[in-house]
């Protein structure tokens, strides 16, 4: 029953991270000096000591340093960017389709000589020009279009590029977040590594020491045991911390490419619960539902220009026409350019505008319903993501209280043990219980604290913000 009791004390407290080394080393027994030869866990956790120092310059990071890296070129941001630029030339594209066409052609034509017999009259044979020029310029002004259709579909281009702006706010909402929960998990998974080694080192000076005490003749072998046991869990639990942390610095990194040739060292501080959070107050539009509102607007705006496509299109034009020869003089025995003007309306209506315009128009009126229901559903989801995250963030503020509370009492009680077994008046299986204990009372405030900073930075995605709230890490 007691080999029982250390190994699972050992293995729940090393489930999760966290520790300070500075409080543990208080706790931690120092190795006794013996004779008796290291037994075979204590070899297995010598050898399998942490790696040397990373010899690369260290970079401090924290939550609001991170997030600056990660938008300061995150290909998804920029992507943003990009596509507002397009919907702002899509827009310009519009608005120009406004603009009144000039056309202007220049013409060249060579005749082919025409009889004699063919050109004469009443004994009179008229001159032939076999070379022909002229030039025609056309001023169209599209009068429905430019004032229904057309205005129609450039306000639908505006829509766009403000559902584009507002696209871009959720892209770096959304980077920001991503890169707050893998710093946190980063932290955590650091934590988790100090703690893991700090087991370690209380494991292996206990099995020291009971080795010695077996030597001596006042412990049997089984007993020892127990703690070559333990010993062995607190290893492995330190190997699994390591690669928990590998994979979330690779995740973290993603984040960082600026940092890439600089090892990261954490510069946070747990919460203490010294102060209750006060997440912001909610946004009047958050930003994603912003966009697809703007989205729903801009349908609408295609369904007009659909709708108005559906009209007869009603042009005034003014041309002008230089020929030589012109056509309106038979006579003319060389070239001479003549001016001609002409203006009038243009009323054109086809078949096939009116059934492309009902088919568009359907369509429109379709894209317009999805985003109406996309929006009320984003709605719904929004605003239960917040209530969740402000209940949680609310409700953790007692929970990292009472951790912290949890550790001191857990602090005070491995250091008495650790006095009571000096003194020999208790067991040493009573300071394994103690010490694992305490690790698992740090590991708990880990967890509480962790749990509202993600709760915060939740708070703060939903409502569109990129810079940190002033809460869980600083």
């Amino acid at each position: 029953m007691r080999r029982v009791a250390v190994a699972v004390s050992i293995l729940l407290a090393a489930r999760v991270a966290a520790a300070e080394p500075a409080e543990r080393a208080g706790s931690a027994p120092a190795s006794p000096v013996g004779s008796a030869p290291a037994s075979p866990a204590a070899e297995r956790a010598a050898g399998s000591a942490s790696p040397p120092p990373d010899p690369r310059p260290a970079a401090l990071v924290d939550e609001r340093r991170v997030v600056a890296l990660a938008l300061a070129d995150h290909p998804a941001v920029q992507a943003a960017v990009e596509a507002k630029r397009a919907a702002d030339a899509a827009y310009d594209a519009a608005q120009g389709a406004r603009i009144p066409d000039v056309n202007v052609a220049a013409r060249y034509a060579r005749l082919s000589s025409i009889p004699a017999r063919y050109r004469s009259f009443d004994g009179f044979t008229f001159p032939q020009l076999l070379d022909q020029l002229g030039v025609r310029a056309q001023l169209s002004v599209p009068l429905t279009d430019a004032f229904l259709g057309l205005a129609a579909a450039a306000r639908a281009a505006g829509k766009e590029s403000e559902a584009r702006e507002l696209e871009v706010v959720n892209a770096r909402a959304q980077v920001a977040y991503e890169a707050r929960v893998a710093f946190l998990q980063y932290w955590s998974m650091t934590l988790a590594l100090e703690n893991a080694e700090e087991l370690v080192r209380a494991a292996e000076s206990n099995a020291v020491d009971q080795r010695n005490r077996e030597a001596a003749g006042t412990v049997a072998h089984n007993d020892v045991l127990e703690f070559e046991v333990a010993l062995d869990a607190a290893v492995m639990t330190r190997h699994a911390a390591e690669a928990d942390l590998v994979a979330a610095e690779a995740a973290l990194r993603a984040f960082l490419p600026s940092l890439a040739g600089q090892r990261l060292k954490v510069a946070a501080e747990l919460d203490q619960g010294e102060r209750a959070p006060r997440p912001p107050a909610p946004a009047a539009s958050p930003p994603r539902l912003a966009s697809i509102e703007a989205q729903g607007r801009a349908a609408e705006a295609r369904s007009d220009a659909a709708s108005l496509a559906r009209l007869p299109t009603l042009a005034a034009y003014a041309a002008g026409d230089v020929s030589a020869p012109s056509p309106r003089v038979f006579v003319m025995n060389r070239l001479v350019a003549i001016p001609t003007w002409e203006v009038g309306v243009r009323l054109e209506w086809s078949l096939s505008q009116l059934m492309v315009g009902n088919a568009r128009a359907t369509q429109a009126r379709s894209e317009q319903a999805i985003l109406a229901a996309r929006l009320a559903d984003a709605k719904r989801r929004l605003d239960a993501e917040r209530a969740g995250a402000v209940g949680t963030l609310n409700l953790t503020h007692a929970r990292v209280q009472r951790a912290r509370e949890r550790v001191e009492r857990a602090t005070a009680l491995a250091k008495a043990r650790r006095g009571e077994l000096d003194a020999g008046t208790v067991l040493p299986l009573n300071v394994v219980v103690a010490e694992t204990d305490l690790a698992r009372a740090k590991n708990e405030h880990v967890v509480a604290a962790v749990a509202q900073a993600l709760s915060m930075a939740k708070v703060d995605f939903v409502d569109g913000r990129t810079t940190p709230s002033d809460r869980g890490t600083r």
